[in-house]
């Protein structure tokens, strides 16, 4: 009898093992009760089975995403510090309130606002540092391991903000996690050759209801990463997985984080998955990372950030507060 061949496509095997162990993370979330993660469509947790470190790109939100749920927004900080001039501080007072002043919405709020921080000259660039330090403001858990786990992959991050340039980058800075690798397109302070902001740009400004032109705004990120087109979209507000809307791409999987909203069905419907809790977790989307990686990539990568080598369940979010009415999302 001759013997009988069989063929199996190298593909499959990778897929497969990838579908077992996320199932396997799943189960294990599901058993020990753990609400981080709520994988609206399942299906998307392998939607990046084939994808390699060269393929992908990050493209996250700030505000609220990169830092946690009850963290201070960057106009927030800027608006309200006690280190601002008073007359700047009762200008910018009004655009604090977002339940008695609903006139100025949309695009027209960060217009009047940087029109604010232009005639005040704040903040004096010499200052946002300590703005920054002394500000609540502190990363979502596990976000720096995420940022550090991509900076060493390799993997360009996009950060699209309706805050403020400046603000993101010190606080990356003082985290240690102003890497080569991340790009910021967000409303940068244009301070010349003084210490006040003579003008802010781009304009129209990059707003929670532009995301859409990310991809316009970034141009150069996306000509210098045009090979790359496997998304991950981070984002808090419904209208951030829109940074994503005009970039080419074969595969997306986009994260969204609830933080203290009462109500996830918005974002069960914008997102493929969704992370309860202000202080819910960026681990899962670290674990997506490294299931992309080759195990050999993922062992020495992890070996040169100092962590550890096993792969668990996501860590338990705090419980979402049922009669919690959140701020508008400005940033």
């Amino acid at each position: 009898m001759a013997p009988i061949s069989i063929t199996v496509d190298s593909r499959w095997i990778v897929i497969g093992a990838t579908a077992l162990g996320a199932a396997a993370l799943l189960y294990q979330a599901r058993s020990k009760k753990l609400a981080t993660v709520w994988w609206v469509r399942k299906h998307k947790r392998y939607v990046h089975a084939a994808t390699k470190p060269s393929d992908l790109i990050v493209i996250a939100d700030f505000d609220a995403t990169i830092t946690s749920g009850d963290s201070e927004q960057c106009h927030d900080l800027l608006g309200a510090s006690k280190l601002m001039s008073k007359a700047f501080r009762d200008d910018f007072a009004p655009l604090l309130d977002w339940t008695t002043n609903v006139a100025i919405d949309g695009v027209e709020w960060w217009d009047t606002a940087h029109g604010f921080m232009v005639k005040h000259g704040m903040p004096p660039r010499q200052l946002i540092p300590r703005l920054v330090r002394e500000a609540h403001m502190e990363p979502r858990p596990g976000a720096l391991e995420l940022l550090k786990k991509l900076e060493v992959m390799d993997v360009p991050v996009l950060i699209v903000s309706a805050g403020v340039t400046d603000v993101i980058e010190e606080f990356l800075r003082q985290h240690g996690a102003l890497s080569e690798n991340v790009t910021i397109c967000s409303n940068r302070l244009n301070y010349e050759a003084d210490s006040a902001p003579k003008s802010v740009s781009p304009s129209p400004p990059i707003t929670s209801f532009t995301k859409p032109l990310a991809y316009k705004s970034a141009s150069s990120f996306f000509a210098q990463h045009s090979s790359r087109r496997a998304l991950i979209v981070l984002g808090d507000s419904v209208t951030d997985v829109d940074a994503c809307e005009n970039v080419p791409h074969d595969r997306v999987l986009s994260v969204g984080f609830v933080n203290s909203r009462p109500d996830a069905a918005a974002h069960a419907q914008a997102f493929d998955a969704v992370v309860q809790g202000s202080k819910g977790s960026l681990d899962p989307v670290t674990e997506i990372v490294e299931e992309i990686s080759p195990p050999t990539f993922v062992r020495r990568s992890i070996s040169k950030l100092g962590l550890s080598t096993s792969v668990g369940a996501p860590s338990s979010a705090p419980a979402m507060n049922k009669g919690a009415h959140p701020q508008p999302k400005k940033n």
